[in-house]
């Protein structure tokens, strides 16, 4: 009889090893040890428990660290989606999903681990490493490039192109040295950032300069509405070419010793209303609407977690 209920003991705890190990989410922590989601384990830890204790604990850790990742990449998607889809940078939006996919593998792979083997523990502290490295390296740095994404510069049409014209003028030219000047400023910033970040994985020195340049247009021009619409489709592609090709003109003319891949989009969308400005504000004529709108950022390629 005795022999009978140690059997069945034994196949108790198997099976609740293997439904911690195998269950979606896990259960409420075995040990006093742990805490996970505000839960805390009911066992005693004593000598004879206490590597399965710390085991125990170290997994809970690493799965409320994917959970606390997780939930900055979602507030980092909330702030992308403030941005118009517009002028959102493309590569930070599929930076932003890679990494939130990866988390959540990690969270699944961190659930289906058991944490009173060494093998289980193994994996555990591995996973638990890349989810340092995901924080430290490409998550926290990512806000910076989402920050840069926010900051859009407008160049007035009206001061920099004579009108009807798509050639910038001696205004315009001074525009586009502003931000030139401001890819300096952000250089600058990431050597500071990198150095004060003394990691490996900076080592690969190449930069990205990822630049979006939409050119609009007022509703001035022919009679017939299909042929102006044309024009002012055309003209505000040309201006926004413009804006790229003496932004391209002075960036090259700068000495830098860093490797720099440029990205541009360009875009002309005519008449379409800019961001920001809705019908009732904007008039036919408005010189709001003569414009081209940068959105520009800078940043160390190998954090686009390509």
């Amino acid at each position: 009889m005795r022999v009978s209920i140690k059997s069945a003991l034994c196949v108790s705890i198997i099976f609740l090893i293997y439904s911690c190990a195998t269950n979606n989410s896990l259960r409420k922590p075995v040990f006093k040890t742990t805490t996970y989601k505000g839960q805390t384990g009911e066992k005693e830890v004593t000598k004879s428990n206490k590597n399965r204790a710390e085991r125990e604990k170290a997994l809970f850790l690493a799965l409320e660290k994917a959970d606390a990742a997780q939930r900055i990449v979602e507030q980092q998607k909330a702030e992308m989606d403030k941005i118009d889809t517009t002028e959102r940078v493309e590569d930070i939006e599929l930076a932003l999903v890679k990494i939130y996919e990866r988390t959540e593998d990690i969270i699944a792979e961190l659930n289906k681990t058991s944490p009173y083997s060494l093998n289980g523990h193994k994996k555990t502290l591995e996973l638990a490493a890349e989810l340092n490295n995901l924080l430290q390296n490409y998550i926290e740095p990512l806000k910076k490039m989402i920050e840069s994404n926010k900051e859009v510069r407008k160049i007035g049409g009206d001061i920099s192109f004579e009108a009807g014209s798509s050639d910038l003028n001696k205004s315009g030219r001074r525009e586009v040295s502003k931000l030139v000047k401001s890819m300096q400023d952000d250089k600058i910033m990431w050597d500071k950032y990198l150095l004060d970040h003394n990691t490996n994985i900076f080592n690969d020195s190449i930069f990205k300069l990822m630049i979006v340049i939409n050119g609009y247009a007022d509703e001035q021009g022919s009679s017939d509405e299909n042929v102006r619409k044309e024009q002012n489709k055309l003209l505000s592609e040309k201006r926004a070419q413009a804006v790229s090709d003496e932004l391209m003109r002075q960036f090259k003319a700068q000495k830098s010793n860093t490797e720099i891949i440029v990205d541009i989009e360009i875009n002309g969308r005519g008449e379409m209303l800019p961001p920001e400005i809705n019908a009732a504000q904007a008039k036919k004529n408005s010189a709001e609407r003569r414009i081209s709108r940068v959105s520009m950022v800078l940043g160390p390629k190998i954090l686009l977690y390509n």
